[in-house]
């Protein structure tokens, strides 16, 4: 096997390093101690492209494989933490969750604009008293006359909770255990969806992390993504892309300390 890196993946590690070394690195420290979010990288992603790497090209993202997307993430990792984690939620649990799961439709309506940053998307799975087991997830879809779905339950510690345009909600569809559960595509701007930011936190302080309610939010049918009762497998999937940004920044991490 040959784990050497193409010229293109040096090229684009060296972009990012020298990128996380100017602009983020700096202020790193000072965030995360007055738990202010990085919102000069935020920007710097938005200005670089580096926000759409992973997306297709073809919706206007970098079209980045994995190699080069972990590469990306563990200098992201090696600068702060706090940006990584604000990317990687946005490309690797919803994006990349919106390209292998959506349909041509629901690509169109979220990539581009996830490409460019002008929406961010946060992951909504874990409540209040489910988080290592989901099958057992509290909030409920309820399907509407016309077609469509009302969403209602809680959603705690969210990335980008705050600041997304487009929350992947998963909700109970049907019955008890995983089978019952769907995954939604709900846009944060709906009537009955509020977002509440979570404070003094042990680490990870200068990302946005929020409390997430969603009090009888109405979506069209367009919403549902991957299928009724596919929920659980939706999630799952995400959960493996968000592993491996999760060990390319400890790398960098290591890297840093």
């Amino acid at each position: 096997m040959d784990l050497s890196l193409t010229e293109e993946q040096r090229a684009v590690r060296t972009a990012v390093r020298e990128w996380v070394d100017d602009v983020v690195v700096p202020e790193a420290l000072r965030n995360d101690r007055e738990e202010r979010f990085p919102a000069e990288a935020l920007d710097g992603l938005r200005r670089t492209g580096f926000v759409g790497m992973s997306i297709p090209q073809r919706w206007g993202g970098g079209g980045a494989d994995p190699l080069t997307y972990c590469l990306f993430i563990e200098e992201l990792g090696r600068g702060d933490a706090n940006v990584r984690s604000v990317v990687s939620v946005h490309l690797g649990l919803v994006a990349g969750s919106i390209e292998r799961w959506g349909d041509e439709a629901q690509q169109a309506q979220w990539l581009p604009r996830m490409a460019t940053g002008e929406v961010l998307g946060c992951f909504g799975l874990t409540e209040p008293d489910h988080g290592s087991n989901p099958a057992d997830l509290r909030a409920v879809a309820q399907p509407l006359p016309g077609g469509g779905w009302r969403i209602s339950g809680r959603k705690v510690f969210i990335t980008n909770g705050t600041i997304a345009g487009v929350a992947l909600v998963m909700a109970r569809t049907g019955g008890p255990g995983a089978k019952g559960v769907s995954a939604f595509l709900v846009p944060t701007d709906r009537p009955g969806f509020a977002a509440m930011p979570v404070h003094g936190k042990l680490g990870l302080r200068s990302c946005d992390t929020a409390e997430l309610v969603l009090d009888g939010v109405e979506v069209g049918p367009e919403a549902l993504l991957g299928g009724e009762g596919n929920g659980l497998k939706v999630a799952l999937s995400a959960l493996d892309d968000g592993r491996m940004s999760i060990a390319a920044s400890c790398t960098g991490i290591g890297q840093a300390a």
